[in-house]
């Protein structure tokens, strides 16, 4: 593509919005990288993943990248035998934990969905990360070794562990002996204050110069005045000697500790490179997944036939809501001629064809509708905007014809040209008939164009030419606004008449302009509000039919509540029916027991045809009870199917899915189920109403949701901590706050020198996660309190 055709059509603005998303420096830069291509089956791949990802985000929330840092020079420099610093070693283990995270999130969705689900929505996902491969020793030997502020743990090896206790050790005696030097009567005059101090790594004190002969030690130093000396007492000389012989075996060993870690690293350095680039590869694809949700976006058919159809598609740069578009071209039209007046919206359009084309063929979603089609071109040529240049002494009309001269040269039937003002600066007539020339020329290469113009002669070009098709965009007369809304098929008037009109211009002048009008001008305008009179008829005619179909299904509505009441009272009756019928019949078989046992009793010559009777009368009873019976459990099953109606709250057994109904099939006894982005089809007998949803419900719902971070505190308090140490918990603490959707975190460093919260404020500039930080108000803690904002 032309640097300059992404220039004007400000692509690099949508890769730097989508950039931003991504949470690791990598995918940053994966995302910064990217450019358009014209390969249709690598970019259907990046659409299908994009949708797999976004799904999985708005399903399950954004996947953990938290800990996941740019090792690629650490690795390279452990891959070449060099000893890595603790904090290099410390971002490869935040690395390996990252992946750890990662594979966690993954397997927690594929253990709480149906394989079928997962291999339906999420297969992409998988298998991009199916190489992943984590390494829990080389992170457990580093969690060992190294502590979680970046320092070497004393356990890292028995003999650093020997070595720091004799060092303490050690360090104890000196300071015993000096505490007691300062302490002492014999030293008050000579000493300036009592305090012990360090210089050259060597235990001092401080001394008055003019004390210096009368007190016994060596000199380390002196202050900047002169007037005092730090001096080291000759009674610890020894042992701060033997501080620093352990010392330097200390070095020795965090060096050899250092060296076995690197080593180590560079052991696995290959498996831990390819797990960074997949993770920060999924890292870009859901920053891409996050615009799309963003900016309510969707992934178009792709075609390689010059088929462009962009259903209420909005370009995604434009502040306030802006107004959709519906635009076709392609198959019988390849050239669009769009006009209307200046503000009007026509370079807006321009700009949303060819942007979103370049969007599409990057792998990103666009803001349209899922019923979108964009063709996947080889070459994209923008002439749009004012481009004269001083410097090369080109006007305005030069500027475009510049452009132009590479369009047509270069243009074939795989291209598409988007101009902006055709033929604009220079005679009008000229420039109109150059205008068309030049259209004549792209279509016979078999070129899709999109031409912006002003000029009436293109109007009726488009409109007498095969494959030439005019558009506009909507003016009110009455309110003198545009309405941006693109119109298919209709040329655009000036409108000059009207508006100079309204605007109190004489209506004589405007007569007499309209009589200074050529005849083909004045037969443009005639087609011109000839056409908008019929679509404004047409408009009409829509309105009163939107009308009649909203006053039908009021209607509807109504009479179909109407026969739902006089079922439901019919139901209520037949059921009133039934259960006095079913009381009658209970009563007759005890009163028919009592009769015949009477009857027994009293005669027993006629016994036989008494139990004869007994017999014929069980058997009329029996035969009404099953009748009963089954009336009942017709009425059952027809009370379970029509439990269910639209919109109702279900949950589907078999899946343990929640969702509403959006329609139901009576025949087949089955509805469609809106889970979430899902639709699923279920079986009326496996829906169960969630209006009270149960323990076991709710137990299930959970295991559909990541499992969330452990609980992090809304504050740090940093007081008392060193530097570096201070640097590293505030990055892990970012990190943690970010994985457990915290907004906004206080970090409290106390107002001191200031060194704290300069360490503070280092780590925020850096850290992705950080979207804006300030200092604490009074009442929240002044100068020694950072309010952190994260994104």
């Amino acid at each position: 593509m032309k640097e300059h055709s992404l220039e004007v059509l400000e692509y690099k603005k949508i890769i730097k919005m989508t950039a931003d998303r991504a949470a690791t420096n990598i995918g940053q830069e994966i995302v910064n990288n990217l450019k358009p291509v014209n390969n249709a089956d690598y970019i259907q791949e990046r659409l299908a993943e994009v949708t797999a990802m976004k799904s999985m985000i708005a399903e399950f929330s954004t996947p953990p990248f938290g800990g996941v840092r740019d090792i690629r020079d650490d690795l390279k420099k452990a891959a070449k035998g060099s000893v890595l610093s603790t904090d290099a070693i410390s971002r490869v283990r935040s690395t390996l934990r990252g992946v750890s995270e990662l594979q966690r999130y993954l397997e927690s969705i594929k253990a709480d969905l149906d394989p079928r689900i997962v291999e339906r929505e999420y297969q992409l996902i998988y298998d991009l990360c199916s190489d992943l491969q984590n390494r829990p020793g080389l992170a457990r030997e580093i969690d060992r070794c190294i502590n979680e502020y970046g320092e070497l743990a004393d356990d890292a090896s028995a003999k650093l562990k020997s070595l720091r206790s004799k060092m303490d050790s050690i360090e104890n005696s000196i300071r015993d002996k000096l505490d007691s030097i300062i302490k002492s009567n014999h030293y008050q005059d000579m000493l300036q204050e009592n305090i012990v101090t360090r210089r050259e790594n060597r235990y001092v004190v401080p001394v008055k110069q003019e004390q210096r002969n009368n007190f016994d030690g060596i000199v380390h130093g002196q202050s900047a005045s002169g007037l005092t000396l730090f001096m080291e007492p000759m009674a610890v000389v020894r042992l701060n000697n033997e501080l620093r012989e352990v010392r330097a075996k200390e070095s020795a060993e965090i060096q050899r500790i250092l060296q076995m870690l690197s080593s180590k690293i560079a052991q696995d350095e290959k498996i831990i490179k390819r797990d960074l680039m997949i993770i920060t590869r999924l890292d870009s694809i859901a920053a891409a997944a996050k615009f799309s949700l963003d900016f309510e976006c969707n992934a178009p058919e792709i075609n390689e036939k010059g088929l462009i159809e962009l259903n209420q598609a909005r370009h995604p740069l434009l502040k306030e809501d802006p107004v959709p578009i519906d635009l076709k071209l392609g198959d019988d039209i390849t050239t669009l001629v769009i006009t209307g007046p200046n503000t009007g919206g026509k370079t807006v359009a321009l700009k949303t064809v060819g942007l979103l084309t370049l969007m599409t063929q990057t792998g990103l979603h666009i803001p349209a509708a899922a019923n979108s089609t964009v063709a996947v071109f080889k070459k994209i040529f923008a002439d749009i905007g004012d481009e004269q240049s001083i410097e090369q002494s080109l006007s305005t009309f030069s500027s475009h014809m510049h452009r132009i001269r590479e369009f047509l040269a270069e243009s074939d039937d795989s291209t598409l040209v988007l101009m902006d003002e055709l033929g604009v600066g220079t005679d009008p007539e000229e420039g109109a008939a150059l205008g068309i020339s030049i259209l004549e020329k792209l279509q016979q290469k078999n070129a899709v164009t999109i031409a912006t113009t002003h000029y009436s002669q293109l109007k009726s070009y488009a409109y007498t030419t095969d494959e030439v098709e005019n558009a506009s965009v909507e003016f009110d007369i009455e309110t003198l606004k545009p309405t941006y809304k693109l119109i298919m098929g209709v040329p655009g008037g000036s409108n000059a008449f009207e508006i100079a009109l309204r605007l109190g211009i004489p209506q004589e002048i405007i007569d007499r302009a309209r009589t200074l009008l050529s005849d083909e001008s004045i037969k443009v305008e005639d087609i011109i509000n000839e056409l908008n009179q019929e679509r404004n008829r047409y408009q009409k005619l829509r309105e009163e039919m939107e009308e009649l179909r909203d006053h039908e299904k009021k209607l509807k509505e109504k009479y179909e509540k109407m026969i739902e009441e006089q079922q439901q009272k019919h139901e209520k009756e037949m059921k009133a029916a039934r259960e006095e019928a079913e009381a009658i019949v209970e009563e007759t078989k005890k009163e028919t027991k009592r009769i015949i046992s009477n009857l027994k009793s009293k005669d027993f010559t006629q016994r036989s045809e008494v139990d004869r009777a007994q017999t014929s009368a069980n058997q009329n009873l029996k035969e009404l009870s099953e009748i009963l019976e089954a009336e009942n459990e017709k009425e059952k099953e027809k009370i379970d199917a029509d439990e269910f109606k639209e919109g109702d709250q279900v949950r589907v057994r078999s899946i343990g899915r929640k969702g509403e109904i959006t329609s139901i099939d009576r025949d087949k006894k089955e509805a469609q189920i809106q889970a979430g982005i899902m639709q699923v089809t279920a079986s009326l007998a496996d829906l169960v109403k969630v209006d009270i949803p149960d323990d076991s419900e709710e137990k299930q719902l959970k295991n559909y949701r990541v499992k969330k971070a452990q609980h992090v505190s809304p504050k740090l308090d940093l007081r008392g901590e060193r530097y570096e140490a201070a640097q590293y918990k505030v990055d892990k603490y970012l990190d943690d706050a970010f994985l457990a959707g915290l907004n906004e975190v206080e970090i409290v460093h106390g107002k001191g020198t200031g060194a704290l919260r300069n360490a503070v404020e280092e780590v925020l500039e850096k850290n992705s996660h950080v979207q804006d930080y300030r200092l604490g108000r009074q009442k929240e803690g002044g100068m020694g309190v950072t309010i952190v904002k994260i994104q």
